[in-house]
């Protein structure tokens, strides 16, 4: 069953969209059920306020994600003239989409400094007073810029694994985040004939790929694992 939440106001259509703004809905993803139709009583006595049912038609969305949406959108109307955000959910993310907006750079930020700061906000945001959908992580991305920076850091870790095996010496790539070094990872678990370490220097880190060694192997999946519990950083 989807969402549900009941509203009273003076009349039907204000108490509709009084629901819809707390959900943070439009009104054609809805259906609405009328409980109680106003009154206005004899000179004012016994007048009653009109009541109604609102359920959220798509199923598959939860309290937490609507919550988000909505505080991304209440977000957004503070930095940028133009925006729209589209929103799905999978079993342990609330993924927001923003789109239609000519502000993508600022939204972006530098190597997605800015996208991740959205995403802690929303987060706390959406998750106060919140029970359905509690354990899901917020998940936001400006006009595919996640797929495009995997995309370039996956043909980037295949061209230096590449390079590696030719010349048989380890090659040192730039600074990442942590969320970077994670597509990284995932990337060179399909190269064959290299390994990698993970070398820290004083804030930052850093993937040296180096030529295969069986012995490393350990290491490799260590690093891994470790990136995979810090989560976001």
């Amino acid at each position: 069953m989807g969402i549900v939440l009941e509203k009273e106001a003076k009349t039907s259509s204000e108490a509709t969209i009084s629901a819809c703004e707390e959900l943070g809905v439009s009104r054609s993803e809805v259906d609405v059920e009328v409980l109680q139709e106003s009154s206005k009583g004899i000179f004012g006595i016994g007048s009653k306020n009109a009541k109604v049912r609102v359920t959220v038609k798509n199923e598959k969305l939860s309290e937490k994600g609507l919550k988000s949406k909505k505080a991304l959108e209440s977000l957004l109307e503070y930095l940028v003239p133009t925006y729209s955000v589209g929103i799905r959910e999978t079993s342990d993310r609330i993924k927001l989409d923003i789109r239609d907006t000519n502000d993508k750079g600022l939204l972006i930020g530098k190597r997605g400094e800015m996208i991740k700061s959205l995403e802690f906000i929303v987060g706390k945001i959406s998750a106060r007073s919140c029970e359905d959908g509690r354990e899901k992580r917020i998940n936001i991305d400006v006009d595919g810029y996640k797929g495009r920076r995997e995309d370039k850091i996956s043909s980037l870790i295949k061209d230096t694994a590449r390079k590696v095996r030719q010349i048989k010496k380890p090659v040192s790539l730039d600074p990442m985040t942590a969320s970077e070094r994670r597509m990284a990872y995932i990337a060179l678990k399909r190269e064959g004939g290299v390994g990698y370490e993970t070398k820290v220097e004083k804030d930052q880190k850093r993937i040296i790929i180096t030529p295969h060694r069986p012995r490393g192997q350990n290491n490799t999946n260590r690093d891994f694992q470790k990136e995979k519990n810090d989560g976001s950083k």
